[in-house]
């Protein structure tokens, strides 16, 4: 079985080694890193990453009903009313039936909803700027130009923000 050539320093790179310099591979490990940083930022405010997703979007976007709130989350509805009830139950964020069609209930993040929202997008912001804290400011932009490019190319309508945005620090 033959090595192939290292494109920089010439010599024999076995297959093992190749692949685990990938991009596809590297962008999954690094992925699975991040993930459980910012999952544990959210879970330190009792809020699980698509919770605090579902709260960001009425947010956002304001009350909208559950049919349209499950369609933008991509989940099905027996899983947004799992998602929902703890939230109910904590009081951050309201259901209530549709006066305009009563068969649908409209929801609302409440006061405390946005408290609970802010403090968990900050625990984010700062898991994040620990992960990135050796970059500079220009090689975060630059990464999340990249990644917003491979979003779009992927799933054009995957995330919440238009691709051109970038978030606050």
């Amino acid at each position: 079985m033959a090595s192939q050539p290292d494109a920089t320093s010439g010599e024999d790179v076995g297959l093992v080694e190749e692949r685990a310099t990938s991009e596809g591979l590297l962008l999954a490990l690094v992925g699975q890193h991040a993930m459980r940083r910012l999952r544990a930022a959210h879970t330190e405010h009792d809020l699980s990453p698509r919770q605090f997703h579902l709260l960001g979007l009425l947010h956002d976007h304001g009350a909208m009903n559950q049919r349209d709130l499950g369609s933008r989350m991509d989940v099905d509805p027996s899983i947004l009313v799992t998602l929902l009830n703890p939230l109910e139950a904590e009081s951050y964020l309201s259901r209530e039936r549709d006066t305009a069609d009563r068969r649908r209930h409209v929801v609302r993040i409440t006061p405390a909803g946005e408290q609970q929202l802010a403090r968990a997008a900050q625990a984010q912001r700062h898991a994040e700027d620990e992960l990135f804290a050796s970059f500079t400011d220009a090689q975060r932009d630059q990464l999340r130009t990249l990644l917003l490019a491979l979003r779009d190319q992927l799933a054009p309508n995957l995330c919440c923000t238009p691709s051109g945005a970038a978030p606050p620090r």
